[in-house]
C-alpha cells in the first residue's frame, strides 16, 4: 500500500507539474500565467491524452508500464511542449523558464531513446531530476532530501514489480544527466 502511494505521489506528471507550477516562486521574472502555461502543455495535456488512451484500451495503465507504448506518448508530449514553448515566447517568459522546460525535454528524450530498446524507470528519472532541481539548492539538507525522493520513488517501483533495480538505477542516471545538461542551458 505504501509503495502504491509513493508511486502515485511521485508520478512524473505530479513531480514535473509541481516543479513548473512553483517556477514563479523559484525563478525571478516568471509569472503565474507562464508557470501554469508551462505545466499545462508539459504535463497537463499529455497526461489527459494518456487517460483518453487508457480509456480506449490503447495503453495498459496511466503509468504506461508497457515499454513499447511509451514512444508515441513521449513524442506527442514533445509536440505539446513545443506548442507550450511557443506560447511562452508570446508571454515573454524569461530564459530561465525555457531552461527548466529544456531540462525536462532533455530528460524526456533520454528516456525515449532508452525506452526504444530497453525499459528504464521514467518515475526514477523524473524523481532524480525534480529532486535535484527543487531540493539541491536548499542549504544543508537539500541534497539528502533529493536523494530520499529519488530513493523512495525507486523503491516503490521495484516493490510494485514495475521495474528492476537496474531499471531504477538507469532512471536515476538519466535524471541526473538531464539535470546536469539543463545547467548548460540559458
Amino acid at each position: 500500500r505504501l509503495a502504491r502511494i509513493v508511486t502515485e505521489v511521485s508520478a512524473p506528471a505530479v513531480l514535473v507539474g509541481i516543479l513548473l507550477l512553483l517556477q514563479p516562486l523559484l525563478t525571478p521574472g516568471v509569472t503565474w500565467l507562464q508557470g501554469i502555461t508551462a505545466a499545462l502543455f508539459t504535463v497537463g495535456l499529455p497526461f489527459a491524452g494518456i487517460l483518453v488512451l487508457k480509456r480506449r484500451g490503447r495503453v495498459t495503465d496511466h503509468h504506461v508500464g508497457v515499454r513499447t507504448q511509451r514512444a508515441p506518448i513521449l513524442a506527442a508530449s514533445a509536440v505539446s511542449m513545443g506548442i507550450g514553448a511557443l506560447l511562452l515566447v508570446l508571454l515573454d517568459a524569461p530564459a530561465a523558464m525555457f531552461g527548466e522546460i529544456g531540462g525536462v525535454f532533455i530528460g524526456m528524450m533520454l528516456c525515449l531513446a532508452a525506452n526504444l530498446v530497453w525499459k528504464l524507470s521514467v518515475h526514477s528519472a523524473v524523481a532524480a531530476y525534480v529532486g535535484l532541481a527543487l531540493l539541491a539548492p536548499v542549504p544543508v539538507f537539500g541534497a539528502a532530501l533529493a536523494l530520499l525522493l529519488a530513493s523512495a520513488t525507486g523503491w516503490s517501483r521495484v516493490k510494485l514489480g514495475d521495474h528492476t533495480p537496474t531499471q531504477v538505477l538507469a532512471g536515476h542516471i538519466a535524471g541526473c544527466l538531464a539535470f546536469t545538461l539543463a545547467l548548460l542551458l540559458p
